[in-house]
């Protein structure tokens, strides 16, 4: 963000004496243009997961967040910039410059449909991916319009090139991931060796065909499966953890058209490939006591925390395992055979199906002190994570110290979360300011 913020910032350098000559309404328009222009080259390139980006961004599952509300801000500077009227007297445009007002029209009215049908969730996943690619052109047509239009600097000034340096890594970022990535090998190469299916989940066991691929526990890699109508690549965590012959899991639950479509068909000798591993959801070191939820198929990354804890030394560990089922619930014999032979992990089922329920105030129990030393790692659903990790914080654990994974490549706009989490942040103030109060004086 910070990067980002300084990219932004570096056009005042320009701007600013240009409004002792210029119309400042309109140079500010102009501003936002560029501004816009500036963070969308920014997002095609996060679009590449190219190696390096999560050491200078964070984790892929951030970096997939950040590019969405990325996307909304320049639509929103884009709009600013339709809105409040950007021509300037005594400028003289080109040949193209007509032609680059059209064309300026046609990829902000692009660019704002595409958008808006990114954020509203209910379009099917292959329509909204194929939609997606599309955002691309539009942004070439943008360059476009800048590149022609009139303005108030020459496209080879400082300025016109520092925009124009992002106009390219953008156009660049997007012929990569249109047309140069799709032609080069992708991923490293895997056959599937074993399929499970576990109540609603599918588990793919995959064998190298050459080295393989190195991953930590807790991350996710993108699969392929090379086989008509499984060939979309999607995003799965790794339910196991790192073995020398690196042979991969992958345990992926029943959510949608592609994830039902892949349990009935997928089968043992299919051609795959895997691209990754992202993710930084990872152990601490030390020996401070730690508490992992997993919630149905968000226990997948402690298949293979627990796997791991065989290796390293850590504090004690308890997995809350989180489930509805009626009947067998999956991988609670092999979690329970790991906590026999590591001895410092215990297992706790909590099944709401018969009436049970994972709240703060039982955790808080389990821990007792040991709460403000623990780490919690979280993978679930968000409003049961933002509740329990309201709850737990409230209880004396450090915010910091409550760690969670946002595995959703597609989400909304978000403005309910924003609300809920405005409210649950002035909820908390006012009951530590009512606990301080009841505190008996010393």
């Amino acid at each position: 963000m910070v990067l980002i913020a300084v990219a932004c910032l570096v056009p005042v350098y320009w701007y600013v004496p240009m409004v002792a000559i210029r119309e400042p309404v309109a140079l500010f328009s102009q501003f936002l243009a560029s501004l816009a222009l500036i963070i969308m080259g920014i997002n095609q390139f996060l679009a590449t997961r190219a190696p390096g980006l999560e050491t200078i961004f964070g984790p892929l599952d951030r970096i997939y967040v950040l590019h969405k509300w990325i996307a909304i801000t320049a639509m929103v500077l884009l709009g600013l910039h339709d809105i409040i009227d950007a021509d300037m007297d005594g400028l003289r445009g080109g040949v193209l410059s007509d032609v680059a007002e059209d064309i300026g029209e046609i990829s902000l009215y692009g660019l704002l449909i595409l958008t808006f049908a990114s954020v509203v969730t209910f379009i099917p996943y292959h329509l909204w991916k194929w939609s997606h690619r599309l955002i691309g052109i539009f942004f070439v047509l943008g360059a476009f319009h800048f590149f022609f239009i009139e303005k108030p600097f020459d496209s080879l000034d400082p300025l016109g090139l520092y925009v124009s340096g992002f106009c390219l890594l953008g156009m660049v970022s997007y012929l990569w991931m249109v047309l140069l990535r799709p032609m080069a090998p992708r991923g490293h190469g895997y056959r599937v060796s074993s399929v499970k299916h576990l109540d609603d989940m599918t588990e793919i066991e995959l064998r190298p065909r050459g080295r393989g691929m190195r991953h930590k526990a807790g991350q996710f890699a993108f699969l392929t499966l090379k086989e008509a109508g499984l060939s979309e690549e999607h995003p799965f965590t790794l339910s196991a953890a790192p073995r020398d012959d690196r042979v991969l899991r992958f345990s992926i639950k029943d959510l949608g058209d592609y994830t039902r479509r892949l349990r009935r068909e997928v089968s043992v000798g299919m051609e795959a490939a895997v691209s990754g591993p992202f993710g930084h959801f990872k152990l601490p070191s030390g020996r401070d006591p730690q508490i992992w939820i997993g919630a149905g198929v968000g226990v997948t990354p402690f298949l293979a925390f627990a796997e791991s804890l065989k290796t390293p030394v850590s504090g004690p560990v308890k997995l809350y395992y989180c489930v509805r089922n009626q009947g067998e619930v999956p991988y609670v014999a092999e979690l329970e055979t790991i906590a026999k032979d590591v001895g410092n992990l215990e297992l706790i089922v909590v099944n709401s199906g018969e009436g049970m329920r994972l709240t703060p105030e039982r955790i808080s129990a389990d821990l007792g002190s040991e709460l403000a030393r623990a780490h919690v790692f979280f993978c679930g659903p968000s409003a049961m994570r933002k509740s329990l990790q309201g709850g737990l914080i409230l209880k004396g654990l450090k915010a910091s110290r409550f760690h969670f994974e946002q595995f959703e490549m597609r989400t909304g706009i978000g403005l309910g979360a924003l609300a809920a989490w405005l409210w649950d942040r002035g909820l908390h103030a006012h009951e530590k300011k009512r606990a301080r109060k009841m505190q008996p004086a010393e």
